[in-house]
C-alpha cells in the first residue's frame, strides 16, 4: 500500500504536505497529566526514580527485554511507573517500541506518521524503518493519527525513557495502538512483531490500566497469572469476554506476552501494583527479561 496514504488523510491540513519525518507532534498532555515546565517534570521524574531505587530488598533486574506499565495522571501513576523504568536505566536498545490501546475503537493497528514526538524535555525520533517494516509486513498495520488526540497511554511513558536510556544514548520509537483490540487484530501485531523484533535489540513497553473494582479483583490476578505463564489464549479470553469492564490494554499485554515468549524473554517479574480509588484504577507495573 502507499506509504503515507492513510495519514496524509488523517493530519492536520497545515501539515498533511510535509514530508513525516520532517514534523514533530507536540505534546498534548504537558501541563494536565504531567508537568510542562521541564525542569519541573524532571526534578519530579528524578526524584521518583531515586525513590523507587532507595527501596530495600529491590534489587535492579538486568536484560529487561519488555515493561508492562500503566498511565494516566502523574499525581497517581508516577511511583508505579518508576518501578519499572528504573530497571532500564543503565540499559541500552536501539530501539522502543509501543503497544497501546486507544480510547476510540478502531478496527485497525495504527502507527503514527509523525518524525518525531515532542515532550518538554526534547524530541524523540520515530524509526521510519520499523515503522515501514511493520506496514510492509501486514495490511492491518496502518500509519494514521488515529487515536492519538485522546490517547494519553504512550505520551506520558515519554518523559521517563528520556530521563532513564535517554539520558545515555538516543531513543529511536514506534508507537503502535490498537483500536478494536480483537483477537484477529491482536494475532496480527504478535505475530510481525515478533517476526521483525527477533533480529533487533528492542525493548517492548505494553501499556494497560486495570479498572478498580471489587469484581475485578480476582479477574485481575487470573489475568496476571496468564502473563506470569505467557498462556496467550488464555490472555485472549479474558481480553474478548471482559474487555474494557477489566481493562483498558488487557489486548497490548497479551501482545506483550506471547511477543516476549518469542524472543526468549521468559522471565516474569512483578515490580509494584497500587490500587488508587481516585482515580478509579488498579496499577501493576512488571518486566519480562532473558534471564
Amino acid at each position: 500500500m502507499p506509504a503515507y496514504s492513510a495519514l496524509e488523510s488523517t493530519m492536520p491540513v497545515a501539515m498533511s504536505h510535509l514530508p513525516p519525518n520532517r514534523t514533530v507532534r507536540p505534546p498534548m498532555f504537558a501541563g494536565s497529566l504531567y508537568p510542562a515546565d521541564p525542569l519541573t517534570l524532571q526534578a519530579q521524574i528524578d526524584a521518583a526514580l531515586s525513590d523507587a531505587n532507595a527501596t530495600p530488598g529491590k534489587p535492579l533486574i538486568p536484560y529487561v527485554r519488555t515493561l508492562l506499565v500503566p498511565y494516566g495522571n502523574y499525581s497517581h501513576v508516577l511511583p508505579t511507573l518508576a518501578e519499572s523504568y528504573r530497571h532500564i536505566e543503565s540499559a541500552r536498545y536501539e530501539l522502543v517500541v509501543f503497544i497501546a490501546p486507544t480510547v476510540d475503537t478502531y478496527d485497525r493497528l495504527m502507527i503514527s506518521g509523525y518524525g518525531y514526538f515532542g515532550t518538554p524535555l526534547g524530541e524523540i525520533e520515530l524509526s521510519d524503518y520499523v515503522r515501514n517494516e511493520l506496514c510492509d509486513e501486514d495490511d492491518d498495520f496502518f500509519i494514521c493519527e488515529l487515536g492519538l488526540p485522546k490517547g494519553s497511554s504512550i505520551e506520558v511513558q515519554l518523559p521517563l525513557l528520556q530521563r532513564t536510556i535517554g539520558k545515555h544514548h538516543s531513543l529511536r520509537i514506534v508507537p503502535l495502538l490498537i483500536g478494536h483490540q480483537t483477537i484477529d487484530l491482536c494475532n496480527e501485531a504478535a505475530a510481525a512483531l515478533s517476526e521483525i523484533l527477533t533480529s533487533k535489540n528492542a525493548l517492548v513497553v505494553a501499556v494497560n490500566n486495570f479498572h478498580l473494582s471489587k469484581d475485578n479483583t480476582q479477574l485481575v490476578e487470573e489475568f496476571m497469572a496468564g502473563m506470569r505463564e505467557h498462556d496467550y489464549n488464555a490472555l485472549m479470553r479474558m481480553a474478548i469476554m471482559y474487555g474494557n469492564s477489566l481493562g483498558s490494554g488487557l489486548g497490548a499485554w497479551a501482545i506483550a506476552a506471547r511477543v516476549s515468549h518469542s524472543l526468549g524473554a521468559r522471565n516474569f517479574y512483578l515490580l509494584d501494583q497500587r490500587s488508587k480509588a481516585e482515580a478509579g484504577e488498579h496499577f501493576i507495573s512488571a518486566c519480562y527479561t532473558q534471564q
